[in-house]
């Protein structure tokens, strides 16, 4: 009789599903986006104001950003707490080792302790080896549910461990120091980094604090001077002449507009410099962009 290589069941790994939750965010986030957007537009055409349309598209932007950057986020803190508890797992693995238990009992026992957002998947895997699937395919789901790179390193050595046999607790040992020196050296970083996203933020509020005094005091000015010169019916030909057809609301404008492409620059760097990721430095973004618009706005 020949045996079919078809298994009775296959579980889909995390991914896919948080995958799918992306995926109906964007479409909310989307629509939400294109609503604010045509709604701004739509009492921009009523008031005859520019300003408006172009708040309007900055908050359109933000509405569709804003989600996506939520539920990130909160993935990046899943994340991070993975990570944090894999080398307190990784003791609770040696302790049971060397209690006697080999290693999937130990894996079995860790399940049942309190390791946060790490604790579902421990019972996930639990549950996998339970049900009779291969170790290698285990340890494959558990790599993509937690979606960590110190994740999928220790079930690659973990792994490891298990085929090459020998004395499993030095090998847990080694394993254990491994993780926690990479943790080490990723708080190094962070922390040498940090001052870097400052100095951004530092910078970004100097021009917002230039801007503001140029179109609170100089434009002002050069306003007050064109009514003059309008009064008195002097020409291009006048001394001030050149003042008379400068445009002011546009170099407000063209102010605004560089306000808000150094909040967008500026945010991704503090993101990747900070966190190592330019997704994270959306949070950033939408920080400086609200700064932008109420330093713009509130003067």
């Amino acid at each position: 009789m020949q045996k079919s290589d078809k298994k009775p069941f296959e579980i889909k790994p995390k991914k896919s599903l948080f995958e799918n939750q992306i995926l109906r965010t964007m479409i909310f986030a989307l629509i939400g986006s294109i609503s604010v957007i045509a709604i701004s537009f739509e009492i921009a055409e009523f008031s005859e104001s520019t300003s408006i349309r172009d708040i309007g598209l900055i908050f359109g932007i933000m509405v569709g950003i804003i989600p996506l950057t939520v539920y990130q986020l909160r993935e990046v803190q899943r994340r991070d707490n993975i990570d944090r508890n894999l080398p307190v797992f990784l003791l609770a693995l040696l302790s049971s080792v060397q209690s006697g238990a080999n290693l999937i009992r130990a894996i079995e026992q860790a399940a049942d302790r309190n390791l946060g957002a790490l604790t579902p998947e421990l019972k996930n895997l639990k549950a996998n080896i339970s049900w009779g699937i291969p170790i290698e395919d285990a340890f494959e789901n558990f790599a993509q549910r937690t979606g960590t790179r110190v994740s999928r390193r220790v079930t690659v050595l973990l792994e490891m461990a298990m085929k090459i046999g020998g004395d499993v607790t030095e090998n847990l040992e080694m394993i254990q120091k491994h993780v926690s020196e990479m943790q080490n050296i990723e708080k190094s970083r962070k922390s040498a980094l940090q001052p870097y996203t400052y100095t951004i933020y530092i910078s970004f509020g100097v021009f917002l604090a230039v801007a503001v005094l140029l179109t609170t005091s100089f434009f002002t000015e050069i306003a007050k001077v064109q009514e003059g010169l309008l009064a008195s019916g002097a020409g291009a030909d006048s001394l001030f002449g050149s003042l008379a057809s400068m445009d002011v609301a546009s170099l407000e404008a063209a102010l605004f507009n560089m306000a808000i492409i150094e909040a967008i620059f500026g945010g991704l760097a503090a993101g990747k410099i900070g966190s190592g990721s330019y997704v994270a430095g959306t949070k950033h973004v939408v920080a400086m962009i609200i700064a932008a618009i109420i330093a713009f706005n509130a003067f």
